[in-house]
């Protein structure tokens, strides 16, 4: 999750190409994180130790770890920590560029705390993104947004998420930094009725659409056909589903009505959404929303 938004915000700062960003993310999967690495990122280490433990390591044939517990540079139980936290693909992301020589240890410390900063997460928020923990995640996303503190919204916002990352594409992440611009956009909506009267949508470019249709039905889909759109309504219904049987479970009727397709969400007679996410899937933003009618 939090690799795909570290590398956007890199790439959108400057701080990397397009070249470099696409071969890092590309090597994720063959590169094992070291401890100075995994170190630095938590705290533990500044970039001057990490990089005299790697000098001390070339000298003797010992673990990291143990020169740096040796040292006084960690504890026993921080190492310990360390190793738990080995899955930080942001790490292995930073690690790869350090490596390159695009970025310095001190570099990486500077853009990841620049991300923190200017993505508006609290320190509890960032935490949940990089651990990829999706209730955390959701719940601050949805500070100050008008659904916060419903438990209806934070339980639509979890199950949606989850089933875009099931079904759709396992690296999805919500992108805070992104500007709301979802309202031109073609876009899809369903509504249901019950103990509550809800509409939920998705919004994307053309393409997006495209690239979720294939990716949820293994298809060969190359444009916004018939095919594309079945597919994503199918994919809406999906999503909208598993929330009713998760509302069910809570004791909150609802049923589903069939989805609409529109051209522009603009069309649709919603007004501001309860919760709104901008969901980063490989080819754009999806944008999915949650309005809770009022009563009648």
């Amino acid at each position: 999750m939090f690799s795909r938004l570290f590398g956007q915000f890199l790439l959108q700062e400057g701080f990397v190409t397009a070249s470099a960003l696409s071969s890092a993310l590309g090597r994720l999967g063959e590169v094992r994180p070291l401890i100075g690495m995994l170190a630095l990122a938590q705290g533990y280490m500044t970039p001057d130790q990490v990089v005299e433990i790697n000098e001390a390591q070339k000298k003797a044939d010992r673990r990291f770890g143990e020169l740096a517990i040796e040292k006084g540079y960690l504890s026993v139980d921080q190492l310990e920590s360390i190793i738990s936290a080995q899955k930080s693909e942001h790490v292995l992301l930073g690690q790869i560029l350090v490596q390159d020589g695009i970025l310095s240890h001190d570099g990486f410390l500077l853009v990841l705390e620049k991300y923190r900063k200017n993505a508006g997460l609290s320190e509890e928020g960032y935490e949940a993104v990089k651990a990829n923990d999706v209730e955390g995640v959701v719940s601050s996303i949805l500070v100050g947004q008008p659904g916060a503190g419903k438990a209806v919204v934070k339980s639509w916002a979890t199950v949606f998420m989850r089933s875009v990352i099931r079904f759709v594409d396992p690296g999805a992440a919500i992108d805070p930094l992104v500007e709301e611009s979802y309202k031109s956009l073609r876009g899809f909506v369903q509504r249901m009725k019950g103990d509550h009267r809800i509409s939920v949508f998705i919004a994307a470019e053309d393409d997006v659409f495209v690239d979720l249709a294939r990716r949820f039905t293994a298809f060969e889909i190359d444009s916004f056909d018939e095919m594309a759109e079945a597919a994503v309504g199918e994919f809406l219904n999906l999503a909208d589903g598993l929330f009713t049987v998760n509302c069910s479970d809570e004791g909150i009727e609802l049923d589903m009505r069939p989805q609409e397709h529109v051209e522009s969400i603009s069309s649709l007679p919603l007004g501001r959404p309860d919760a709104l996410l901008p969901l980063l899937l490989p080819k754009g933003i999806l944008w999915a929303g949650l309005c809770i009618d009022p009563p009648r």
